[in-house]
């Protein structure tokens, strides 16, 4: 009898893979078809101690990103490498109207988390878009990665950080221009913290972002920050110094 009512809902409410877009049954809430799952682009666990990336040929615990731009943040945890049907997915979830897009990236992060020993974390929170960019778009997808994150870990989800009005998109700039324009965009609430927070945001670059908002979270009382993405871009500039 489950199986005829599954059916039946299966073909009424379809559900579709985040990622390839087959058709999955309506039971699967994590909008990820068993072929997609087994067969992503996922980062290595043996990346940098601090943002994941990747190490290349040095036998060194942290990257050289994180080692020189002394990077406030304690771990990361990024599921997957940008690229293929995970880019493809981030840009339609972005810019072609799919926020539920996010539920599939936070169940990602979750297992990343909770495939090793996880570390204490009091709450969650995300980095912000600015009132303007959020208007446009509707929805902040950092925002609702870390609300499905929040409900999956049993956490709560505090809004911590605003983005100032006005400042350059960080996709525009260089990895220089990044790290000045991401210390002037956000500042934080008028509250005060404590504990250990992790920190979301839907894709790593340069880190820059992640850094400049987990600086301004210790400030804001936080005793350490963890990092979280859907995506990362591995390219590192101790990687490219390798090739």
């Amino acid at each position: 009898m489950n199986n005829l009512i599954d059916k039946f809902f299966s073909h009424i409410f379809p559900h579709k893979c985040t990622f390839c877009r087959t058709a999955i049954p309506y039971t699967n809430d994590s909008f990820i078809c068993s072929s997609c799952k087994a067969s992503l682009p996922y980062t290595s666990l043996n990346g940098c101690a601090k943002c994941g990336k990747p190490l290349g040929d040095f036998a060194l615990p942290v990257c050289l990103d994180c080692r020189r731009e002394k990077r406030q943040f304690s771990g990361s945890f990024t599921p997957l490498k940008y690229e293929g049907n995970v880019r493809r997915a981030l840009i339609n979830m972005k810019f072609y109207d799919a926020p539920y897009f996010t539920r599939s990236f936070a169940v990602l992060i979750a297992e990343r988390i909770l495939s090793g020993e996880m570390p204490h974390i009091d709450f969650i929170t995300y980095v912000p878009l600015s009132q303007s960019r959020l208007s446009e778009r509707g929805f902040n997808q950092s925002q609702l990665t870390a609300q499905f994150l929040g409900e999956i870990l049993n956490l709560p989800v505090k809004p911590t950080l605003i983005c100032r009005e006005g400042t350059a998109r960080q996709s525009t700039l260089n990895y220089a221009l990044r790290r000045e324009n991401a210390k002037k965009s956000f500042y934080g609430e008028n509250i005060s913290l404590s504990g250990m927070a992790l920190l979301v945001d839907d894709i790593m670059t340069t880190g820059s972002t992640l850094s400049a908002c987990a600086s301004i979270l210790i400030k804001l009382g936080c005793s350490k920050v963890y990092i979280a993405a859907c995506a990362s871009k591995q390219s590192s500039r101790l990687t490219d110094l390798a090739q």
